[in-house]
């Protein structure tokens, strides 16, 4: 059943109106006149028609509604068609016996769903649409509602988006995105940071000042800090009897952190307080992303081993510091390389010091584990990026997706690094609201 076209009537009826408009202003020009100045008035009709702006129709509205078994069809005023489950629409029903507009909930519960719900009747408008049920009950959708959910390629590429940006894997000629301590807080640069992350995983802030909690004051100013068993934030420092290697002078291998955490964190904020002078203290970093695509372009065994094997990571310890943890032992489980539905990358987790030596798999299947991991490893080491840090930076990487790692230096060197982390679920928040205050979406 195919509801009436509202929108294409109103435009029909204008033009009607129009014609009749017309006619009636070259009657009265042909009365009051003689034959040589008609063409004048009928000129001056002319101008006057054009002068008339054309009805405009939003793109969102409702052209036509078409019903088939299953779906309705709908095409809107941009041209675009959709084809909308009636199970789907039922479900989302915006009415306030079905949804709460403050809380932005559907109050409408599972149980209460019909899956063979269809429609009696289908009304389209230049507003939206309206839907009679087979069960009697009536649900409005407003027509930019209904647009921006259609199951468009368009539709769905946008929220895909919102979700989270597009990453851009990198490799060894990368260069780190810059920004300034003091312009954080601004509105506009703090997103492009937030959008950087998201799409290169990467981004360096330089002229922290000397303090301790700089990192952190900028994370509470986006979200919260995301608190571990070294507290809100650590000093990577050469501790005596120290609870994680990277608090020691020893040279670390690149790594993600914590990964001994089930939720990894999202961001890590690398503060560079004092840099070892002289040799020592160098960082290194890679995309574990870009990584991970070529070892499955050129290693696909070594990359569905990874992909497949969970692996246990651990941390059991101590604190050092009154902030600190007094005892923990944390334990996690899941592969080094972990793939969503679409076969995507969505996490890695590389850290040597804190894999555990506990397996969960055959003898059989031991060594080929190694073996993939060595492949990886060398795939991380021959793209990443080798520099020093200097005393004010901020080292910003998506700790789920970029390592990073250290050359070892002097046991007596002063130098000081804060680390502490944001989650990403706060970041995209943030990244989402920035957008539609700044209208940039």
């Amino acid at each position: 059943m195919s509801g009436v076209r509202y929108s294409t009537r109103a435009l029909l009826s204008g033009m009607t109106a129009l014609r009749g408009m017309s006619r009636m202003q070259v009657r009265t020009a042909c009365h009051n006149c003689s034959c040589g100045k008609r063409s004048l008035s009928l000129a001056a009709v002319a101008r006057q028609q054009a002068a008339v702006p054309e009805p405009q129709i939003a793109g969102s509205s409702v052209m036509q509604a078409v019903t088939e078994k299953e779906y309705l069809r709908v095409r809107f005023g941009d041209g675009s068609k959709a084809k909308v489950p009636y199970v789907w629409l039922r479900d989302n029903c915006q009415c306030s016996v079905c949804f709460n507009q403050h809380a932005q909930g559907r109050k409408l519960i599972i149980t209460d769903l019909d899956l063979d719900i269809y429609p009696t009747e289908v009304q389209e408008s230049d507003s939206g649409l309206k839907v009679t049920w087979n069960d009697g009950h009536c649900s409005q959708f407003q027509g930019q509602w209904l647009h921006d959910r259609a199951f468009t390629t368009a539709a769905r590429d946008h929220h895909r988006n919102r979700y989270a940006c597009k990453r851009e894997p990198w490799g060894p000629n990368h260069k780190l995105h810059e920004f300034d301590y003091n312009d954080m807080k601004k509105d506009d640069v703090l997103l492009n940071w937030l959008k950087t992350m998201e799409v290169h995983g990467s981004a360096m802030i330089k002229n922290a000042p000397e303090k301790d909690i700089a990192g952190p004051e900028i994370i509470e100013h986006i979200a919260y800090v995301k608190p571990s068993h070294y507290g809100p934030h650590s000093p990577v420092i050469n501790r005596p009897n120290s609870n994680n290697l990277a608090f020691t002078n020893v040279k670390l291998g690149m790594h993600n952190d914590l990964p001994q955490y089930e939720h990894m964190p999202g961001i890590i904020f690398i503060h560079c307080l004092k840099q070892h002078e002289g040799t020592g203290g160098e960082s290194m970093t890679a995309d574990g992303l870009y990584g991970a695509e070529l070892l499955r372009k050129n290693h696909p065994m070594a990359f569905n081993i990874l992909a497949s094997t969970d692996i246990y990571f651990w941390d059991k310890g101590h604190g050092n510091f009154a902030w600190e943890m007094e005892d923990f032992h944390k334990i996690s489980k899941f592969p080094v390389i972990t793939v969503n539905n679409n076969n995507e990358v969505i996490r890695v987790a590389v850290n040597n010091a804190v894999r555990d030596s506990h397996m969960d798999i055959p003898p059989e299947s031991v060594k080929n584990f190694y073996w993939a991991f060595k492949i990886f490893n060398e795939i991380l080491y021959d793209n990443s990026l080798n520099f020093k840090m200097d005393s004010g930076d901020i080292m910003t990487l998506d700790n789920v997706r970029c390592l990073h790692g250290r050359e070892g230096y002097e046991a007596l060197s002063e130098r000081h690094i804060e680390s502490s982390y944001l989650d990403w679920d706060e970041a995209r928040c943030r990244r989402r609201r920035l957008q539609e205050k700044l209208h940039k979406e």
